[in-house]
C-alpha cells in the first residue's frame, strides 16, 4: 500500500502588514511520561503512548511542505514573513514515520499572534480566515463551520470541519479554535475513518486546562 504524505497548511493565515514577535515567556512546551504540557496557556494533553510525537523540526517541515501548495505568490510571500508569528506546538500521529501506511491519524496544536487584530476576537473569525487561505492552495476544499460551541476550561472554541479528496483518499479534518491571550489556539484532528476520529476526540477530550476540565457546552 503507498504511503501517502497529506499536510495542511498549519501556518500563519493573517495578512500580515506589521511584524510581530513571540513574547519572551512565550512556552512551547515540553513532553514527559506521555503528557504534553505547556505552560504559557497553562494546557496538558494526555495521550497514547503508542502514538508518535514529533519534533520541533519535523513540525516545521511539515509547514514547509504546506507553503509549498500555496498557488498565489502574494500569499506564499505573506506566509513566509510571517513565521515569527507562528508557534507549531505539539502534533501526535498514530504511526511513525517509517511505516507504510494510506493515511496517518494526527492531533496537532499550533498558535499564531494575533494581538494587532483586535477585530479577531473569537475562533470563528480565526477559521473565517483559515478558509480563506485554504481558498489560494492548489487542493480543493470544502468546508463547514459547526454551530455548536465547545468549552475547554474557561477557553471557548469553535470549530470548522474541512473535507479534501486527496490521491483517492476522503480525508477530514476538524479545527477547533479559540483566542487567548493574544493568540489564536487550534487543536487539529486530521483522519479519514470514524474509528480514526474516536480515537482522537477521546485524547481531545482529556485535554485540561489549568481553569477546569474540558467538556461539551451544553
Amino acid at each position: 500500500m503507498k504511503k501517502i504524505v497529506f499536510v495542511l497548511v498549519i501556518t500563519m493565515f493573517l495578512d500580515c502588514k506589521t511584524e510581530q514577535q513571540l513574547p519572551k515567556n512565550f512556552d512551547y512546551g515540553s513532553i514527559e511520561n506521555a503528557v504534553y504540557s505547556n505552560d504559557y496557556f497553562k494546557m496538558r494533553v494526555p495521550f497514547d503512548d503508542s502514538w508518535f510525537a514529533k519534533s520541533q523540526e519535523d513540525m516545521e517541515d511539515t509547514a514547509k511542505a504546506g507553503r509549498a501548495l500555496i498557488k498565489s505568490d502574494s500569499y506564499k510571500d505573506v506566509l513566509e514573513a510571517s513565521k515569527i508569528n507562528n508557534a507549531y506546538l505539539f502534533t501526535l500521529n498514530q504511526y511513525g514515520p517509517d511505516e507504510l501506511i494510506a493515511y496517518n491519524p494526527s492531533l496537532s496544536i499550533v498558535a499564531e499572534n494575533t494581538a494587532m487584530y483586535p477585530e479577531v476576537t473569537r475562533g470563528r473569525a480565526y477559521l473565517e480566515e483559515v478558509q480563506n487561505v485554504l481558498n489560494q492552495m492548489t487542493i480543493n476544499y470544502e468546508f463547514d463551520m459547526v454551530d455548536e460551541e465547545f468549552m475547554m476550561g474557561k477557553h471557548r472554541f469553535y470549530a470548522m470541519d474541512i473535507y479534501v479528496d486527496y490521491l483517492g483518499l476522503d480525508i477530514k479534518q476538524r479545527y477547533y479554535t479559540t483566542i487567548s491571550k493574544g493568540f489564536s489556539l487550534s487543536i487539529i484532528l486530521s483522519y479519514t475513518t470514524g474509528e480514526q476520529l474516536a480515537k482522537l476526540e477521546s485524547m481531545l477530550h482529556s485535554i485540561v486546562f489549568s481553569e477546569g476540565i474540558s467538556k461539551k457546552k451544553s
